[in-house]
């Protein structure tokens, strides 16, 4: 399946690949992000493009967190093992990973939970404590190329096949 498909080399591709997926979307389906294009843009300028990206599965995730009324970005990769992915693996892999951590498995790991906000600020991984995750962006890349592109926007969420 990723034979024909030419790996991603940098931010702006990656940017303009999931811009072109949420184009694709039929207007006035539930899958229609038009509304939210704005906020997209917002959450595509927290991608920035990786070298691993090109060799092995990532899912790569940006929030806004609304943090005392201030708009805070929160964004972090996380590195999966060397094999082809599904969603259904994708989400398994992801739960066996917040598991690790002693956070309790989700229905949809593949967005930012705010535990692992909470967990990233223990860590020191981000600046800020507590806020609530306003909008967000997860991509799914096997080799380089976008395999799911997931946002979430309040409480709804949609995931888009690459």
């Amino acid at each position: 399946m990723l034979l024909n498909i030419k790996p991603l080399k940098n931010t702006a591709q990656v940017r303009a690949e999931i811009k072109k997926i949420v184009a694709r979307q039929k207007k006035g389906t539930v899958d229609d992000l038009t509304p939210f294009s704005v906020e997209i843009d917002k959450l595509l300028l927290e991608l920035e493009f990786k070298p691993d990206w090109k060799k092995l599965p990532v899912v790569a995730r940006a929030a806004m967190m609304d943090i005392e009324g201030k708009i805070v970005p929160y964004s972090e990769d996380i590195v999966l093992p060397n094999t082809k992915h599904d969603l259904e693996l994708v989400v398994k892999m992801l739960n066996y990973l917040r598991e690790q951590k002693k956070l309790s498995a989700v229905k949809m790991p593949l967005f930012i939970q705010p535990d692992e906000v909470s967990l990233a600020y223990k860590e020191g991984k981000f600046s800020h404590e507590g806020g609530k995750i306003s909008s967000q962006i997860s991509v799914v890349l096997q080799k380089g190329a976008i395999m799911y592109a997931g946002f979430v926007f309040g409480r709804d969420y949609v995931i888009l096949q690459g």
